[in-house]
């Protein structure tokens, strides 16, 4: 879930970015399709961005050790084998709040939203309906601005006159041909995900805006005398807009309208401002883009990088060679209890070959352990692609630190030097430092008893 409230909040940094840039250099423009296009273009690019992602290849890469050793303790028995099943504790930390108070608020907005629904719904259903010129008109009792909703036109009858009429449905008829009712959808869903972001609201004020003016224009286009046109916006200044998701006749806007009708229109090189946008995508892709590095060589000590599917076998396969436990929760042979193992146990007779499963280096040779405690004998091995693997049960080591080694190589033989019952290869493999089952690495079908 971090991961998610990374990605809101990378995205409304984004659409912050996009509406300054509107705000200052675009809003005061006659182009109101343009201005239209560009406010959906900058929040569907917002929601994008952070999700894009692209790979580059670097020469080297840094490696830690995955099996962290304590330094008081030393390496004697500072790894132990395995560790006993406890009782989960939840605790509660600031991300958790945080969360707790981000679903509140999309729970909340959620509400909102499907109460301003049922409330178009309850509407179309409570009251009569008459079709023309495509147009479904219900004819509402309150005193509120007209308002539509895709192809519904919500008008009181006893409020306004014919010309008003007329005036009022060319102007609604504009909202419904070009879809407006899917702008302010679309956005509604943004600010339920994003209800704490006070730039969707600012550009879906600025959308509505856009919207108005465009219905505007094109009645003023039709032929509409644009003194009666003022004139039906001021009778119908009183009214308010009783639901989000619809485009009113009012809605608010009334002297910016008349201001934007009168508007000498601007100059096509206004457009040139749209390059302005090009800086702000790259840098947002620069930012919020996860950059994937993949290693050619680490630290300078591989030569190849190997595929994850292409695994050498840990020991040479033969009649007394098998795997006796696997990954997950077991009843331990000594400790007479279930706990969880977190590696994989192949029992091969003493002084039988450990070979690495990849290319790696050689993190950890154990020289200083106490027989039949802990681990024992171990060599930790770093590998690509944050992969670090843990041999131990050893009886002798062919390897030093430092060295590099191939898939195949021998780092050691098998022995009983730690907790065991017999000789054996204890082997954990961890992926960005969290254990994870070396049978989704290897091929251990090869071990089993047939």
């Amino acid at each position: 879930m971090t991961e998610f409230l990374k990605y809101i909040i990378e995205s409304s940094l984004c659409m912050a970015a996009f509406y300054l840039l509107y705000k200052f250099f675009l809003s005061r423009d006659t182009f109101v399709m343009r201005n239209r296009i560009y406010l959906l273009f900058s929040v569907l690019i917002s929601l994008l961005i952070p999700l894009i992602s692209f790979s580059i290849e670097t020469e080297q890469i840094n490696v830690f050790n995955q099996f962290a050793l304590d330094p008081v303790e030393g390496v004697k028995t500072a790894i132990v084998e395995r560790i006993e099943l406890t009782k989960e504790t939840y605790i509660i930390t600031p991300i958790s709040i945080l969360l707790l108070i981000y679903l509140l608020g999309v729970l909340v907005s959620f509400i909102r939203i499907s109460k301003h629904l049922i409330g178009i719904i309850k509407t179309i259903f409570a009251n009569e309906i008459i079709e023309k010129n495509n147009l479904k008109i219900v004819s509402v009792q309150e005193n509120t601005s007209p308002y539509s909703f895709f192809r519904y036109v919500f008008l009181n009858p006893h409020k306004t006159s014919k010309s008003e009429q007329n005036h009022i449905l060319l102007h609604e008829s504009v909202h419904v041909k070009q879809c407006h009712t899917i702008d302010l959808i679309f956005l509604e869903i943004v600010k339920v995900l994003m209800w704490f972001n006070p730039f969707i609201y600012f550009i879906q004020h600025s959308l509505v805006e856009m919207h108005e003016y465009l219905a505007d224009r094109a009645c003023i286009k039709s032929g509409t005398d644009r003194i009666e046109y003022q004139n039906a916006l001021v009778q119908n200044i009183e009214g308010r807009m009783r639901f989000a998701l619809t485009s009113a006749f009012n809605s608010s806007l009334t002297l910016k309208r008349i201001k934007m009708i009168k508007k000498i229109k601007s100059s096509h090189f206004s457009n040139l401002k749209l390059i302005l946008v090009l800086p702000i995508l790259f840098f947002a892709v620069v930012s919020f883009g996860f950059i994937k590095s993949t290693p050619a060589a680490l630290e300078g000590n591989f030569d190849t990088y190997y595929e994850s599917e292409k695994f050498h076998k840990p020991v040479p396969t033969g009649n007394k060679i098998y795997m006796t436990s696997g990954y997950g929760e077991r009843y331990h042979p000594i400790k007479k209890k279930k706990i969880f193992h977190r590696g994989i146990d192949i029992a091969a007779p003493k002084g039988t070959r450990i070979l690495s499963i990849a290319d790696g280096v050689v993190r950890k040779v154990n020289l200083n352990y106490e027989q039949g405690k802990g681990y024992g004998r171990f060599v930790i091995v770093d590998y690509a692609d944050g992969l670090s693997a843990l041999y131990s049960q050893m009886n002798s080591y062919s390897v030093k630190e430092g060295q590099k080694v191939k898939a195949g190589d021998v780092l050691g033989t098998i022995g009983s030097s730690g907790i065991s019952t017999g000789p054996h290869l204890h082997l954990e493999i961890k992926k960005d430092g969290k254990n994870v089952n070396p049978e989704d690495y290897i091929n251990t079908n090869i071990y089993k008893k047939k």
